[in-house]
């Protein structure tokens, strides 16, 4: 009985029962994203004595419009120390559903707009991430989930969460069309 749950758990999940017929393609709910945030960066265990993590985000607006892409720059500092830039862009394809995050140097992860919220997940040797980026009103929340990976099998597979970074951001400068 309990195997049955889960299933028809997934199958909700991934929309097997949609509960409609000949439905016509929703076009995602765009986030506001333009503009300028600050604020923290949390990571889940949180390690004794870890010295406090200032992330700078600058994004352009959600790019609207096929094959247009917006920058999106993050700065994390420790102490006033800028520590890494992330030099990244979020491109549109052919749709709104045609979605990466380019990275730079041929890296484009897949990305996905539901329900608002910016969804991606990629392998990276043993471990997979998955990201979920949401704005509410003038907050920015971004977090990182990193899963152990396993290998595919029939049935249930379960996976054991390593660790979550949670960064919480307020828009300081409002860059929105």
């Amino acid at each position: 009985m309990h195997s049955a749950r889960v299933w028809f758990a997934v199958a909700l999940t991934v929309g097997l029962f949609s509960g409609t017929v000949n439905a016509q393609p929703i076009t995602p709910e765009l986030p506001p994203l333009g503009g300028v945030w600050r604020g923290t960066l949390t990571n889940y265990p949180e390690r004794a004595k870890a010295a406090l993590v200032t992330v700078t985000m600058e994004i352009g607006a959600f790019p609207t419009a096929d094959n247009q892409c917006v920058p999106w720059k993050t700065t994390y500092s420790e102490r006033d120390t800028v520590r890494a830039v992330k030099d990244y862009r979020i491109c549109r394809g052919s749709g709104p559903q045609d979605l990466v995050v380019d990275e730079g140097g041929g890296v484009r992860l897949q990305a996905s707009l539901l329900g608002g919220v910016l969804v991606s997940a990629f392998k990276a040797g043993s471990i997979l991430l998955v990201t979920h980026l949401r704005v509410t009103g003038n907050v920015l929340e971004e977090e990182i989930l990193t899963i152990d990976d396993q290998p595919a099998s029939e049935g249930l597979v379960t996976m054991r969460t390593r660790a979550v970074q949670r960064l919480r951001l307020e828009r300081v400068v409002d860059q929105r069309l």
